[in-house]
């Protein structure tokens, strides 16, 4: 990009987790001896561009939370607050703490995806010259087929389907809109980018490795842990 913009990041950590089971919130659960959480956070904070990070978090489990980050130190930065009722609220409640950095970029990733890299985030960051947003995904590889009832009734051309991750990158101004007629109309988006794209704007898929791996099951964690063993970040 032409200029160093300054850098807002939302981490959503508030998912009920419901898929996941047990009592520990996925974002607090511990893998090579650190919360998932603590990836993410470690990566966004090492970028000097970042001038805040807003983590939303159930309202009774921030406690918990800021007892599982005590050990990695203050950061004058970072703010938890509470989440809101669905994604695209606590979205919300990210950006309005965060524009008061006034960021030029905000960019949006969940707690439980810990596997990626630096060079992602300035290629997805990069991305955005010529676009409004941007999202990490990947190529469809397997066979896609329509269900009813689960029975097979037909198969899905995939060229031009992609697997959406986060981070999702946007100009602050563009998805604090976008979101904020989103909700007032009652939108259902699933991500941020959708929010977006419905509000006229244009975004980017950038193409990324699969093992953005977001933590669903209980036996997510075992691929993860494979995964950081080979990252420098674990």
């Amino acid at each position: 990009m032409a200029f160093e913009p300054r850098i807002g990041v939302a981490i959503l950590g508030g998912g009920k987790g419901v898929r996941f089971g047990g009592i520990t919130p996925k974002p607090l659960v511990h893998v090579l001896g650190h919360p998932l959480i603590y990836y993410s956070l470690k990566l966004f904070s090492s970028f000097n561009v970042v001038s805040s990070i807003a983590i939303t978090f159930p309202e009774e489990h921030i406690p918990l939370l800021e007892k599982a980050l005590q050990p990695y130190g203050d950061d004058i930065r970072r703010k938890i607050i509470s989440g809101g009722e669905t994604r695209a609220l606590s979205s919300m409640k990210a950006l309005e703490t965060l524009k008061k950095s006034n960021p030029d970029i905000v960019i949006i990733h969940d707690a439980v995806r810990p596997c990626i890299s630096s060079e992602e985030v300035v290629t997805l960051i990069n991305s955005l010259t010529g676009a409004d947003g941007a999202f990490l995904g990947v190529e469809l590889s397997d066979t896609i087929w329509k269900t009813e009832n689960d029975t097979a009734k037909e198969t899905l051309k995939r060229e031009n389907l992609v697997r959406a991750f986060t981070p999702q990158a946007f100009y602050l101004q563009t998805i604090y809109d976008a979101l904020k007629k989103g909700l007032e109309e009652g939108f259902e988006g699933t991500d941020d980018a959708s929010f977006v794209v419905r509000n006229g704007g244009k975004v980017i898929c950038v193409f990324s490795s699969n093992a953005n791996i977001k933590v669903t099951y209980p036996k997510d964690i075992e691929v993860v842990e494979a995964i950081l063993s080979g990252m420098p970040c674990a």
